[in-house]
């Protein structure tokens, strides 16, 4: 399995890869940055998966998803994402960010590889505690509640909220 691990703290690889041990055909390329991890993806793919640390710096995990899902949504195969998350508020972003799970830190060995397993073998995101996935199907869709605001603003015949047209 050839795994892309996103992550700027020493303390998280660290998490991350006894998480993974014991696997015999595990391969963990580490990098620091999303933009290395994007540049790893687009030249030494193909990857089975990619899970980053949303606190990585400077752009974060969530770039790091849309990125990818959006190259995916452009014909390139990429692999799933699972993104380790620090604070609970975060879980709504990694869905906007198009992550396939999300994983919240401090990470539990068990649960990470059951879903590093999981979405490799192409099963979805097991039902775990503090492990989640519900990834929005296309880049374009607005959040949830954008598309009644903006119906109401074309059936009054312009704009909302006193905006422009």
């Amino acid at each position: 399995m050839k795994i892309l691990l996103v992550s700027g703290d020493a303390r998280v690889r660290a998490q991350v890869t006894t998480a993974l041990i014991g696997r015999d055909d595990l391969l963990v390329t580490e990098v620091a940055t999303p933009q290395r991890a994007l540049q790893q993806v687009d030249d030494e793919g193909p990857w089975d998966i990619v899970i980053g640390d949303n606190d990585t710096a400077p752009t974060g995990g969530f770039f790091l998803a849309r990125e990818i899902k959006a190259r995916g949504q452009m014909g390139l195969d990429m692999p799933p994402v699972v993104l380790l998350l620090a604070r609970d508020q975060d879980k709504w972003l990694s869905n906007w960010s198009q992550a396939d799970a999300y994983v919240v830190k401090p990470v539990d060995p068990f649960d990470l590889a059951e879903v590093v397993t999981s979405l490799v073998e192409g099963r979805g995101v097991p039902a775990l505690p503090r492990v989640g996935g519900d990834p929005t199907p296309s880049l374009l869709d607005l959040p949830s509640g954008a598309r009644e605001t903006a119906a109401l603003g074309d059936a009054a015949g312009g704009s909302v909220a006193g905006a422009g047209p």
